[in-house]
């Protein structure tokens, strides 16, 4: 399996060197890592990039995602769903401002933060060896990488409770208690970097050393998705515009330049002056006559056309698992890992000893395990998410019925599991919770299909219409089908673009705010309550739980300057 170890913490990277210990209290201390010249090297500079990766790999990062994105949504339902615990609590929208759950999301993506910021302040103090081009384009990538990450884990942030603080690139104690800002400062802050890190990331990279590592797509597709949560169904706006804009660029390969990528009119900062904060190679260092060293405002963004595909490729475009029925499932297993339709991914390793712990050892993706939060009916989900005849009804299992590769599974009377979290026999690792599967973040039918969802809302619904076939004619692939969706107004188009998202992307830590951020959450959660015994869903509150209350300790330890979400 093809893996990018990202391990290598900043502690690790501060070591002391000292004299003999005879002399050792006659002399000042010499070349240790300090704050000033830790980051003075690109390879210092990428360990501290690493240890901003590491925390997607983590435990503590992986165990709320599920959580939050999925199991408090309509797809899965617990073995064990009581009030009393923490986890049945947040399910059942009872949950206190101190549940532990929703302190942990807060937490983690703050340490995320933390880390991502070392390096964005930090950027400045690497010094390089020539004047080379190459040189400026690795530094260049590593401060991309950096300010992708800060934008990904504010975007956990600003979507799960609003306006959020804006943490300092350089905390100080003075600085420790910084106020809200409002989730329109928050999401513009994201745009920004997100649009930095589009022009500063390498389109792809060649070397398998370098997999795992946030790419110009990545960006572009992350931006697109934080445009929908700003954007609003039946709310014709700029929003749905910029996703237009970017899918068109994205998806049907049409060209954009840095300046509209950034943004950048000239109004408020000099291009040059942009450039060089951006690390691009000043232009008084170019020599007169060299080509391709000058990024003009018109200088062209890559081509992505040939990056990504709906196809079920392999990295190298191959054709997953032989090209058969069962090619679907393949792209989420180590087969499918950066394929064709990979557009960001979360790179996990086999330790292969046994060891285990927060690491990046892997998540155990293979949740057959009846007592977690990751089971479903069959009657009341295949049929609600699935039309007649649609492929992808194939790749869940259920009681006494046995995978692909001969695994018979055991979940109990009516249960089912997805396939995608399944791990095929010859994958499986030596050691339990020792699992090396990479985890898919984004895949390019998202991105497709927030394309598809802009322009409808913006009154292209042939194009719309367009896009969303794309996605299900791949799908088609898979058994020789013909059924495509249908021409219709906008609600029509609407409602199978969110039954598109919904086939496609289920199972995959996301339903949950996607129906938060579509409007759909009240209706569909109390539903899904009135089908369930314990009423799950039904406490869902619109205008309270759209939003996870502040964790009660932020509020305290700000004296109050932190305020909390209404309704709790």
């Amino acid at each position: 399996m093809n893996k990018i170890l990202l391990k290598i913490t900043l502690g690790a990277a501060c070591l002391m060197s000292f004299t003999a210990c005879n002399d050792f209290l006659d002399k000042d201390v010499e070349g240790y890592a300090t704050d000033k010249n830790f980051y003075d090297t690109q390879y210092k500079m990428q360990s501290a990039l690493d240890a901003a990766y590491d925390v997607l790999q983590s435990d503590s990062y992986n165990d709320q995602e599920w959580r939050f994105g999925e199991a408090m949504g309509d797809n899965v339902y617990d073995t064990d769903e009581g009030t009393s615990s923490q986890m049945g609590q947040l399910v059942n929208f009872i949950f206190s401002t101190s549940n532990t759950w929703i302190l942990q999301r807060w937490d983690v993506n703050y340490k995320g933060i933390h880390r991502a910021n070392q390096v964005i302040y930090n950027i400045d103090r690497v010094r390089i060896s020539t004047d080379s081009y190459s040189q400026y384009q690795e530094i260049r990538n590593i401060y991309g990488q950096a300010k992708f990450l800060r934008a990904f884990y504010y975007f956990n942030l600003v979507k799960s409770f609003g306006g959020v603080p804006i943490r300092p690139e350089n905390e100080t104690v003075e600085g420790l208690v910084v106020p809200r800002s409002t989730a329109e400062e928050c999401y513009a802050y994201i745009e920004k970097d997100l649009r930095e890190a589009v022009v500063m990331l390498k389109p792809s990279y060649t070397g398998t050393s370098e997999l795992g590592k946030a790419t110009t797509g990545a960006a572009v597709g992350l931006l697109m998705k934080v445009l929908l949560y700003e954007a609003k169904n039946g709310v014709p706006s700029d929003k749905w515009n910029q996703i237009i804009e970017l899918g068109k660029y994205m998806v049907e390969g049409q060209p954009m330049t840095f300046a509209e990528m950034l943004k950048w009119s000239g109004s408020d900062e000099e291009w040059e002056t942009l450039r060089e904060k951006l690390w691009f190679k000043p232009k008084r260092l170019i020599q007169e006559g060299t080509a391709g060293e000058y990024e003009a405002p018109t200088y062209q963004m890559p081509n992505l056309s040939n990056v990504y595909s709906l196809k079920y490729n392999d990295y190298y475009g191959n054709a997953l698992h032989n090209g058969d029925k069962w090619s679907y499932c393949f792209q989420f297993y180590s087969d499918g890992e950066f394929c064709k339709s990979s557009v960001f991914e979360v790179v996990f390793k086999e330790s292969a000893d046994g060891t285990s712990g927060d690491t990046n050892e892997g998540y155990g993706l293979e949740f057959f395990n009846t007592g977690q939060t990751k089971m479903y009916t069959l009657d009341e989900l295949l049929d609600n998410i699935f039309a007649t005849g649609d492929a992808r009804r194939e790749y869940f299992i259920h009681h006494q019925t046995t995978t692909f590769d001969g695994e018979n599974w055991q979940g109990g009377e009516g249960r089912v599991v997805s396939l995608k979290w399944y791990t095929p026999k010859k994958d499986k690792p030596k050691y339990g919770g020792d699992n090396g599967k990479n985890r898919r973040v984004m895949r390019f039918p998202e991105v497709v299909l927030t394309y598809a969802e802009a322009l409808n809302e913006m009154g292209d619904r042939e194009k719309s219409l367009q896009m969303l076939n794309m996605c299900k004619a791949q799908v088609n692939t898979i058994n020789a089908s013909t059924v495509l969706y249908k021409a219709g107004g906008y609600g029509y188009m609407r409602d199978q673009i969110w039954k598109e998202r919904r086939a496609e992307m289920c199972f995959e830590w996301d339903r949950y705010f996607d129906l938060v951020r579509s409007g759909q959450a009240a209706k569909v959660m109390h539903a899904f309550g009135a089908r369930r015994a314990n009423r799950r869903g039904a406490y869902f509150r619109e205008g309270v739980h759209n939003l996870l209350p502040i964790p009660q300790t932020e509020v305290d330890v700000s004296n109050g300057k932190v305020e909390q979400n209404p309704g709790y």
